[in-house]
């Protein structure tokens, strides 16, 4: 699909927010601006979190989970990442319970290879993006 500007982006989020269940793994792919933060913020805040929502690039992992959220949520960037065993020094498979937007998956190794969600976002010369989704979920 071809989203053409933010609010665009904002509004696949907020689409893709209420699809989301507990434990589930959200991949979000793409170069440096293209978006993923964009997608990630929006996501968090259509579950209901009324706070900032910053990017984790240097901490490389924020948790939100308060009253009021239809789901918690830990919302991780791995562009820093020097060795995927770092991710269990994170904490980042400590929360079952919660949904994981991770950016930059491939630099967390094999762990992250299978998520129910991928996304794949890849911008255009005209400022919009083509975005890839990916629903590996089973449903019944």
């Amino acid at each position: 699909m071809i989203l053409k500007d933010e609010a665009s982006m904002r509004a696949f989020g907020a689409q893709l927010a209420g699809q989301l269940q507990a434990g589930e793994l959200v991949t979000l792919n793409g170069p440096l601006g293209a978006g993923k933060t964009v997608l990630a913020k929006a996501i968090i805040a259509s579950l209901g979190f009324e706070g900032d929502v910053s990017s984790p690039t240097f901490a490389i992992i924020h948790e939100y989970d308060e009253p009021g959220m239809r789901l918690p949520v830990v919302h991780a960037d791995l562009y820093r990442l020097n060795d995927p065993e770092e991710l269990e020094e994170l904490g980042l498979f400590d929360h079952a319970d919660r949904v994981m937007l991770v950016e930059w998956p491939s630099k967390g190794g094999a762990a992250l290879q299978k998520p129910d969600i991928a996304i794949d976002i890849k911008p255009q010369a005209d400022g919009s993006r083509w975005v890839e989704y990916v629903d590996k979920r089973k449903r019944s």
